[in-house]
């Protein structure tokens, strides 16, 4: 949405290696530029709402694949990067930091296409319109992954290859109200729920806004994944529609926000529920946990991961670029602050 104004001259380089249709690898070279400061007039300021920010880069490529990034996970204490573009590839790296921790690039990276256990995903939009991606412990401690597709409402899971890509996806059960979803507006979230929950092996799944013949604004969402699914509502507010969702270490669900309008531009959130809220037919609220606007450094932000490292919690967003001129695809590392 604009220049890439408060970044550091330094880059770093590499290559990319990404999966075309007949399974051959392309070679792609990819620029990170670190983000100094996440304000744009006050590139020291540290505090915004309850995170302080830690870092972050833009990355750009030469290729079009290495783009459209709407799904995150951030595994190995800050250095395991996972993500998902919205047409099914996932890019797998490193996280590269400088000697105070600051996110400053990735290296050792690849892609690879989403598989089902039927093969490689489809290339077209109607089948591979991915949004969410997060990674949950499996039975006998493999780990899986679980998708989330927006465009035809769909959920899959498989087993999280060695190498840190999901591997072979099943599809799980939808409730048949989630077939009222809008196409271009669908599911934009899935969130594994913690054993701790009592609700482990489920998910929550969010669209991004009301479906259709909806009589309220506000986006709907279920529990799935049990023999008794679920369906409860998001409060819609100030206009945000719903792009990422996470369950913290703290056992709370985080969710990521977005809004645009020509005459604010475009605007983040982060709001934070309480998991013991979410029950049949509620409508759910929670307390903002950030909000930025183009006096920061985003864009459009899609992707949520929240991990630990050292005993802190950090928050980690990605921005999906659409693969647009204008646009960019920013990685950005938040500390939660301690009440």
């Amino acid at each position: 949405m604009r220049n890439g104004r408060g970044l550091f001259p330094a880059m770093l380089g590499l290559f990319l290696l990404a999966a075309d249709a007949s399974g051959a690898d392309i070679a792609t070279h990819v620029i990170a530029r670190p983000i100094a400061g996440f304000s744009v007039s006050y590139p020291s300021q540290v505090r915004f709402g309850g995170l302080d920010y830690v870092g972050g880069f833009e990355v750009r490529a030469d290729r079009r694949e290495v783009g459209g990034l709407s799904g995150l996970v951030i595994g190995d204490g800050g250095r395991r990067f996972l993500a998902l573009s919205d047409d099914g590839l996932m890019v797998r790296a490193t996280i590269e930091r400088d000697p105070h921790g600051r996110p400053i690039g990735l290296s050792s990276a690849s892609i690879r296409r989403l598989r089902t256990t039927k093969g490689t995903l489809s290339r077209a939009k109607s089948a591979s319109d991915t949004e969410s991606l997060d990674v949950y412990p499996g039975d006998g401690g493999r780990p899986f992954g679980v998708v989330s597709f927006e465009g035809r409402p769909t959920v899959m899971t498989g087993p999280m290859d060695a190498d840190g890509f999901v591997g072979p996806m099943t599809a799980v059960a939808l409730p048949k109200d989630t077939r009222l979803l809008q196409a271009n507006r669908g599911f934009e979230s899935v969130a594994a729920l913690p054993a701790s929950s009592g609700l482990g092996g489920r998910f929550v799944v969010l669209a991004e806004a009301a479906e259709r013949g909806a009589k309220t604004a506000d986006p709907p969402g279920w529990v799935i994944g049990g023999k008794a699914p679920y369906a409860f509502r998001i409060r819609r507010v100030d206009g945000y529609d719903l792009t990422d969702a996470k369950v913290g270490p703290d056992g709370r669900l985080y969710v990521l926000e977005r809004s645009f309008s020509f005459l604010s531009g475009i605007r983040c959130r982060i709001r934070v529920f309480s998991l013991s809220d979410i029950r049949p037919g509620v409508v759910i609220d929670g307390e903002t946990l950030l909000e930025a606007s183009m006096s920061e450094q985003i864009d459009n932000m899609e992707g949520l991961a929240i991990w630990k490292t050292g005993g802190e919690t950090r928050i980690s967003l990605i921005s999906d670029d659409n693969r647009a001129f204008l646009q960019r695809t920013l990685y950005l590392e938040f500390r939660l602050r301690s009440p």
